[in-house]
C-alpha cells in the first residue's frame, strides 16, 4: 500500500514538523511506502501552497497513492488540508491526523455555517486520528466519521541526559500567552529571591517581544529568551538541565513534553489536553492546573529544594514511561493497523 502524507515541510518549526520528521526517519514497513508532499513553508508560504494544489493529483496518480495521510491544525491548516481532501480521487482513502491544541475553540467560535462545512469535511473522510481520549470524546461530537487514538512518539536516547546538579530550566515550542509563558514570568519572579542561582531559559518563537518586554518591565534578571534552536541543539541543552517547564492553557499532546521525558528531563506543566496521560503527578513530573502561579512556584521551591530525591526518582520514571508506552516501535505499529483498516 502507498501512502501520501501531506504536511508542513519536515525541516520547519513545530510539533506538527517534527511528527513528519521522524516518519520521514524512522518509518519502515514490508507492506507500505511513504512520500511526502509539503503543503506549508514558512519561508515561501504561497508557492508551497500552490505546489500542494497543482501537484497532489499528479502524486497520487504516479506514485499509485491508496491512502492520503493529511497533518491537520486548527484554522488555516484546517481550510487548506480541506480544499486539498476535495482533491483526492474517489478511489484513495483519507485520513485527518489532528494535532490542533485549540480545534475546540476554533469550532466554538466559528459561525454556524462554518460549523457545519468543519462537520461535512469531516465525515466525508475515511478516519481521524487523535492524540488522546479527551480529544477523541470532542471529535465524536463533530462526527460520524470513525475516530482513533495514536499518541505522539519519540526517539528515546541512548542514556538519560539528567545532571541533578544543573540550575537551569528551559521551556522549549512557542513563546505566548497560550504557553503560559507570562505565568512564567511571574513564577520566576517569586523564585528569584531564594533560589537566585537557578536561571529560566525560554527557547522558541512566538510573542517574543511581548515577553521580552515584560521582562525588563519587571526587572528579572533570571529569564533569558533563547530563540528557536535544532534539534541537535536542544539535545545538547538538556545535558545541562534541572526541568522542562510548561505552563500551557490549551495543549494537544506537546512533542517537548515527551522528548524532554525521553532524555530523563522531568516536568513542571498544566493538566491541559492529553498531558496527564503522559504524566502523573508526583510520580514521573508535576501537574497544576493552568494559571496557578502560586501553586506552580511552590512545586517548583519542593523541586529545586529535591524534598525525598525527587529529582532523581522523577528523572528515572519519566525515561521509563516513554519507553514503555511513547517508542516509536509501538507507535508505527498503531499506523499500520490504521492504515490497514482504513
Amino acid at each position: 500500500m502507498n501512502i501520501l502524507m501531506v504536511g508542513p515541510d519536515p525541516k520547519e518549526k513545530g510539533g506538527i514538523a517534527t511528527v513528519i520528521s521522524n516518519f520521514k526517519q524512522y518509518y519502515t514497513s514490508e507492506k507500505h511506502q511513504l512520500f511526502f508532499l509539503s503543503s506549508w513553508s514558512e519561508k515561501s508560504k504561497w508557492k508551497t501552497e500552490w505546489q500542494a494544489f497543482r501537484l497532489i493529483r499528479k502524486v497520487i496518480h504516479n506514485q499509485k497513492i491508496d491512502v492520503v495521510h493529511f497533518h491537520v491544525a486548527q484554522k488555516g491548516s484546517f481550510y487548506r488540508k480541506a480544499l486539498l481532501s476535495r482533491l483526492v480521487p474517489k478511489h484513495c482513502r483519507v485520513i485527518f491526523h489532528m494535532h490542533a491544541s485549540q480545534f475546540d475553540l476554533f469550532y466554538e467560535k466559528s459561525r454556524w455555517i462554518m460549523k457545519a462545512l468543519i462537520r461535512h469535511v469531516f465525515n466525508r473522510i475515511d478516519h481521524v486520528v487523535v492524540l488522546g481520549e479527551n480529544w477523541k470524546k470532542f471529535y465524536q461530537t463533530v462526527t460520524t466519521t470513525e475516530v482513533s487514538i495514536i499518541q505522539n512518539a519519540v526517539q528515546i536516547p541512548e542514556s538519560s541526559s539528567y545532571d541533578a546538579k544543573s540550575k537551569t530550566i528551559v521551556t522549549f515550542g512557542r513563546i505566548g500567552k497560550r504557553k503560559g509563558s507570562y505565568d512564567l514570568l511571574q513564577v520566576a519572579a517569586r523564585m528569584d529571591k531564594d533560589f537566585p542561582e537557578v536561571k529560566f531559559v525560554l527557547y522558541g518563537d512566538g510573542d517574543i517581544e511581548g515577553v521580552s518586554d515584560e521582562i525588563k518591565m519587571m526587572g528579572l534578571q533570571n529569564v533569558e529568551l533563547g530563540g528557536w534552536v535544532s534539534k541537535e541543539e536542544q539535545a545538547e541543552i538538556l545535558k545541562t538541565t534541572m526541568l522542562h517547564f510548561l505552563p500551557s492553557y490549551r495543549e494537544g499532546l506537546p512533542m517537548a513534553v515527551l522528548e524532554t521525558m525521553a532524555s530523563g528531563i522531568p516536568n513542571l506543566t498544566t493538566n491541559v489536553g492529553d498531558i496527564p496521560a503522559v504524566i502523573s503527578d508526583g510520580k514521573n513530573g508535576m501537574l497544576v492546573c493552568p494559571g496557578e502561579v502560586e501553586v506552580m512556584a511552590n512545586e517548583l521551591a519542593c523541586f529545586i529544594k529535591d524534598d525525598n530525591g525527587i529529582q532523581n526518582r522523577y528523572s528515572k520514571n519519566a525515561r521509563q514511561t516513554i519507553e514503555q508506552n511513547f517508542s516509536f516501535e509501538a507507535y508505527m505499529r498503531s499506523w499500520e493497523q490504521i492504515y490497514k483498516k482504513t
